[in-house]
This record gives C-alpha cells, structure tokens and sequence, in this order.
C-alpha cells in the first residue's frame, strides 16, 4: 500500500477521533469549557475538518499518483500532517494564534504544502 495512502488512513482517522472533542465542545456548558481551560473552541472544528480533508486527500493522491517524486512526497505527508495539528494549541492558548511562533509555523506549514504540491504537479504533467 502506498505510503501517503497509510498516512491519509492515519490522519483521516485522527480525524474522526477528534471528533469526540466536537461532542464536547457542542454539549458542555461554556463556563465548563472554560474552567478545563478549553478557551477558543473554534480552533477545534478547524483542526477537526483539517485532519478530515488532509486524510482524504492524503488518500487521493496516493491513490492516483503510483511514484511520486520523493520531495514531493515527504513535503506533502509532514506538513499535512503538521498545518491541521498546528490549530489546537490555540483552543488553549488563543494568543498563541497571533504570536510569532505560530505565523512563522503557519508560513512554513503553507510553503512546505505549496513546494510540495506544486513539485507534484509538475510531475504528473510531465509523464
């Protein structure tokens, strides 16, 4: 089985799981939330349908492309991995959203799926 098709199951499942975190957050009280310290619960759903639709298309891709190009395929597995992931420490932290730290990872997270997508591209255009 190709390796993106594995890491789509993984993280599509991850998503699925998460969304556990979504029956909470629709069925807990707000100032119970808060006292556990869940502070932006916005940043749950993003995460949640992030992992769902980078799983997806983890799978899709692998799929669909037999031998992607190595850079490829390991800027599109670790930072679709990384981008959904990078959300949830800000349901706890929501100024963590607007720090350095998390534009810097935000940039690099777009750029690694940028590169990597558009090397795939030019990849499959070119067979």
């Amino acid at each position: 089985m190709p390796f993106l098709v594995k890491m789509g199951v993984l993280e599509l499942t991850l998503g699925v799981l998460t969304g556990w975190f979504m029956v909470y957050i629709t069925r807990t009280p707000r100032a119970e939330r808060l006292r556990r310290g869940l502070r932006d619960p916005r940043r749950i759903r993003q995460g949640h349908i992030e992992l769902l639709m980078m799983g997806t298309i983890l799978i899709a891709i692998g799929s669909a492309v037999p031998d992607p190009p190595l850079a490829a395929l390991v800027l599109i597995a670790l930072f679709s991995w990384l981008a959904p992931l990078s959300f949830f420490p800000a349901a706890i932290r929501p100024d963590l959203a607007d720090s350095r730290g998390m534009r810097w990872t935000d940039n690099v997270t777009f750029l690694g799926l940028s590169t990597g997508y558009v090397v795939l591209a030019v990849a499959v255009l070119l067979r």
